[in-house]
């Protein structure tokens, strides 16, 4: 029932935008508004692709009307339609939503709606690098606003998925950056350890083990309490392992520190990529 309501609403609209006469042109807005209730009883019969096509059709005619605000708006909605079956199309909603906020300077707004696009490219589309770049445009925008804390969660997501990439690079300076400005604040500070953690991880990926134990020394420089930490003392073990390529050791330190420390996917991720480093190079010495 609901489907047949919206296609006579959708007709109707397509009338309304298309409309022409002498004395009368184009009634955008009453398309507008025939176009979104389209849309809600799509979602109504559960036809969300239908649902997402009807609300950018109602964001096409808030746009000529002039109406970017609620333009906006109506491509936030079709792009929450789209999300959980379509979300290229998501991406591509939101995307438009996003360009209306910036114009408008609306700067915190963008850079919400631009962390739900990296999000999406993350985890629907497994697009990485375009979630990248999507979650560093989104830091940028929180940091323009004064919202260090918003732009750090997303810098460490661009962290996190340029080792995913091997760009250790940019990852270790991302988490050492983050790191050393969480020192002397309340909220942040207990997550500097792990911060160190995974920037140390990533230099033994690259591989550079020597690399390692001089950031492992400059840590404890800058954290004295670092030191007689789990994070610290586990580092110090496997950065030795991998100096001598003892495989047995490391997988040993590993599977201890895991033990006590139950290790993510990331981190698991990067300590399988370290221990085929170690074994590879005790390959090369046999």
């Amino acid at each position: 029932m609901s489907d047949r309501k919206a296609l006579e609403l959708l007709q109707n609209a397509d009338k309304k935008a298309q409309q022409k006469g002498w004395f009368s042109g184009p009634k955008y807005d009453e398309a507008g508004e025939l176009y979104e209730q389209a849309s809600n009883q799509f979602k109504l019969a559960r036809q969300m692709r239908e649902a997402g096509d009807a609300m950018l059709k109602a964001a096409q005619m808030s746009l000529k009307l002039g109406e970017g605000d609620d333009a906006a708006q109506r491509f936030i909605s079709a792009s929450k339609a789209f999300k959980k079956t379509h979300p290229k199309q998501a991406v591509d909603a939101l995307s438009q939503a996003v360009v209306l906020l910036t114009e408008r300077g609306r700067f915190h707004a963008a850079a919400s709606h631009q962390k739900e696009v990296a999000k999406v490219c993350e985890e629907e589309l497994s697009d990485l690098k375009r979630a990248i770049d999507a979650y560093q445009l989104a830091a940028d925008w929180y940091m323009s606003e004064d919202s260090s804390a918003l732009a750090n969660g997303c810098l460490l997501k661009v962290a996190s998925l340029s080792a995913q990439l091997e760009k250790y690079d940019r990852a270790i300076e991302i988490f050492e950056t983050i790191a050393e400005g969480s020192l002397d604040n309340q909220l942040t500070k207990w997550s500097v350890k792990d911060y160190f953690l995974k920037a140390a991880l990533c230099r033994l990926a690259i591989p550079d083990d020597i690399g390692a134990a001089e950031a492992l020394a400059h840590y404890q420089d800058l954290d004295p309490t670092f030191s007689g930490s789990r994070e610290c003392s586990f580092l110090a073990e496997i950065v030795s392992d991998a100096k001598k390529n003892d495989l047995q050791a490391f997988t040993d330190h590993v599977a201890s520190y895991d033990r006590l420390s139950k290790l993510d996917n990331w981190k698991t991720t990067l300590l399988l990529r370290i221990k085929r480093q170690i074994l590879e190079a005790d390959e090369d010495l046999t």
